[in-house]
This record gives C-alpha cells, sequence and structure tokens, in this order.
C-alpha cells in the first residue's frame, strides 16, 4: 500500500501455490484477510497470479466466502 498510495485498488496477492493449492480453506481466508488488512478498503480478492490446476474446490469457495462476506 505504502508503494501505492491510498487511492489505487490493489488486486490479489494470495499466494497462488502454497496457500490456495496447498492449504486449507482456513489458510486462503487468514491469507485474504492479511492482504486485505494491509491494503486497505480498497482491495479485490485474488490470487497473485493464477490458480493452479489441482487446487481443490473448497478452497476456491473459500476465497469466494471471503469476497462475498462484508469485511
Amino acid at each position: 500500500r505504502s508503494a501505492m498510495g491510498p487511492d489505487q485498488v490493489l488486486l490479489g496477492n494470495i499466494n497462488p501455490v502454497s496457500i490456495l493449492r496447498n492449504g486449507t480453506p482456513g489458510q486462503v481466508h487468514a491469507a485474504i484477510a492479511e492482504c486485505h488488512r494491509q491494503a486497505g478498503a480498497r482491495y479485490i480478492v485474488g490470487a497473485g497470479c493464477e490458480v493452479p490446476r489441482g487446487t481443490p474446490h473448497e478452497n476456491l469457495l473459500a476465497m469466494r466466502d471471503y469476497a462475498r462476506s462484508n469485511h
């Protein structure tokens, strides 16, 4: 956030392999919450780059559920 300034919208930065593919839904939620905390209100939930093949559906649902919640 400090490098981009307060007016920029930030996206993602969730590690696609260690968190999305290999983590648990709880780890996905925690990682997104931490990125959101650091980025502030102007944050879009997303992976750091691509979502790897083999990512558990439950982890994608955890990402979706966080995005739909009122954080």
